[in-house]
């Protein structure tokens, strides 16, 4: 009996579906910190998967607000928890434990990205 090419056995077996796409993106970040990114999101079973993105974004953008938003938002005690998805010092304090927990050239990359916006941060309220 002839053997079968590997090409049509290949075409002939299953195909196999993904069971977790990757949501993770985050702008500055290498394809193999997001890679550990997602597997810390998925091992650590209180985060859901894109959350750290999540905080990436939410901590950029209310560092870019105007100072006297961020000074009023201080004096009120509120950091728009209840109106626009969550709480930016928390996000800070998630970015600050995910760059405990990732390995050594991951978290320096993450570092990075978060430190810009440290930056834009102390310039406004220094």
């Amino acid at each position: 009996m002839p053997r079968r090419r590997p090409g049509e056995v290949r075409t002939a077996l299953p195909r196999r579906h993904r069971t977790h796409a990757r949501t993770t993106v985050i702008d500055g970040l290498s394809r193999g910190a997001l890679g550990e990114i997602d597997r810390l999101e998925r091992a650590r079973t209180h985060w859901g998967p894109g959350e750290v993105a999540t905080a990436v974004r939410l901590w950029k953008d209310y560092v870019r607000t105007p100072e006297r938003l961020l000074w009023q938002d201080h004096e009120r005690g509120s950091t728009h928890g209840d109106c626009c998805g969550g709480d930016p010092r928390e996000a800070r304090a998630l970015l600050d434990t995910v760059m405990r927990a990732l390995p050594a050239r991951s978290a320096r990359e993450l570092r990075a990205v978060v430190a810009r916006s440290d930056r834009v941060w102390g310039s406004e309220v220094g």
